[in-house]
């Protein structure tokens, strides 16, 4: 990337809008960026990692607040590590829960889908 992507490449590169990277900074998500001499923001490889990362974390089921905690703790020397433990410790199980869950449900769905292959076969 070497000098970094302006902000519609920076956009294109992560699939978000200028205006979602706008509020990602103004959020505190993202510190500013460096700007060019004509003042364009100029976003580097860290940023655009960082950018990916705020996509997908809410997803992964996490708030905007722990994603700024996360890159906080991500972007300093000291990983603080007994905070990020609890942090993904929690979110960990909130994952095993919702797989517990989807498991329980892709058992009903079939279950459901057997009887219902065996209703059609015996309509015929």
């Amino acid at each position: 990337m070497g000098r970094g992507l302006q902000i519609g490449l920076a956009a294109k590169a992560t699939g978000l809008s200028i205006d979602a990277i706008r509020f990602y900074q103004k959020s505190g998500l993202l510190r500013p960026p460096a700007r060019t001499t004509g003042g364009y923001r100029v976003f580097t490889e860290t940023e655009i990692v960082n950018l990916q990362f705020i996509v997908k974390a809410p997803n992964l089921g996490f708030s905007l607040a722990e994603i700024r905690d996360l890159l906080s703790l991500r972007n300093e020397n000291d990983p603080a590590c007994p905070e990020v433990r609890g942090l993904i410790h929690r979110k960990l199980q909130n994952v095993r829960e919702m797989t517990a869950s989807l498991k329980q449900l892709e058992s009903e769905l079939a279950r459901g889908l057997r009887s219902c292959d065996r209703a059609l076969k015996t309509q015929h």
